[in-house]
């Protein structure tokens, strides 16, 4: 009965450690994937019929059925920059969605309308506008403007990607299908940093959840130089300056793939960046007057302590 024991549990270990490289590699591995696309070129002039020539543009581009005031189908953003004879060519159906699913535009279907929104100085303030009826070039149609239907592989970010200023830790979809997460420093900001605030209890900074929240209340109340949530508000790297300090929930959920992120940190042959260390860092959730949480990376446990002594920093942003 012992030996029997014994080998379920070899067993029993031997199948949550498959589980285990199963879970890590589902996280690990870039997606590419293939998204048939509208290949849209046009010419863009301002107001005053001047062409826009090797102009980074802001662009909301919408597909409407029927007119075009008709039923929207499909809206996204993107920038795009225009060549040196005004040209500009996009790929519509990869960008950031803001309204309806690409999925249900049907080329046989129709008639449509594709609009484009644009901003000449590369934001959301749209003053230019092109509407015209979807024309595919492919059927055989001629047309003075041009679209034909392609393809473009896309990469889906992961855990552990280097990217976006620093390294992915979470990842969500919203209702529309658009790709959201959290990006942790490639290293600590501190090893030896106060939380400050000492003797200010203020509701505003004790969310739980949303650290970025947090790290505004805290530098609208004072937060002192070279304190936790300073740090990381100045904190800049590959032109990326919107860091914060995260709150409890965020740090578990940087604690729940530190293997991967350590991984990746620690083996890139770079003395720039760093994988977390077995040691407590500060959250930006308070708790009182005196005392602020951290979060230890040694346990995943979460204590309550003297905002004076010294921990850790983690910078993140979020996308």
């Amino acid at each position: 009965m012992p030996i029997r024991m014994n080998k379920l549990r070899y067993f029993r270990l031997w199948i949550l450690c498959i589980s285990l490289v199963l879970f890590i590699s589902s996280y690990s591995l870039a997606q590419n994937v293939t998204v048939k696309t509208i290949i849209y070129n046009t010419l863009v002039m301002n107001n005053t019929k001047m062409l826009l020539k090797n102009v980074p543009l802001g662009i909301k581009a919408s597909i409407y059925k029927g007119s075009e005031k008709g039923e929207l189908i499909y809206s996204e953003i993107q920038q795009a920059k225009t060549n040196s004879k005004g040209n500009l060519q996009i790929d519509i159906g990869v960008s950031y969605v803001v309204a309806g699913k690409y999925s249900n535009f049907d080329v046989s279907g129709g008639p449509y309308f594709i609009r484009l929104d644009i901003d000449p100085k590369g934001g959301t303030e749209y003053s230019i506008n092109i509407t015209r009826p979807f024309v595919n070039s492919a059927k055989g149609v001629q047309s003075n403007f041009k679209f034909s239907m392609g393809s473009k592989v896309i990469l889906r970010r992961y855990i552990g990607e280097i990217w976006g200023g620093g390294i992915i830790f979470h990842l969500t979809k919203d209702s529309l299908g658009n790709e959201h997460g959290l990006i942790a420093s490639l290293h600590d900001l501190s090893k030896t940093a106060k939380w400050g605030l000492n003797g200010i209890d203020f509701y505003g900074f004790k969310n739980a959840s949303f650290g970025k929240e947090n790290t505004k209340a805290m530098i609208s109340n004072g937060a002192e130089v070279g304190t936790a949530a300073t740090l990381c508000v100045k904190y800049s790297h590959d032109g990326y300056k919107d860091w914060y300090l995260p709150a409890i929930k965020e740090m578990l959920q940087l604690y729940e793939v530190r293997g991967i992120i350590d991984d990746v940190l620690d083996k890139d042959k770079s003395d720039k960046t760093k994988g977390l260390e077995k040691k407590q860092y500060w959250t930006s959730t308070g708790y009182s007057a005196s005392t602020s949480w951290f979060f230890s990376f040694y346990n995943g446990g979460a204590t309550n302590y003297g905002k004076n002594f010294v921990f850790n920093v983690r910078a993140v942003r979020a996308f």
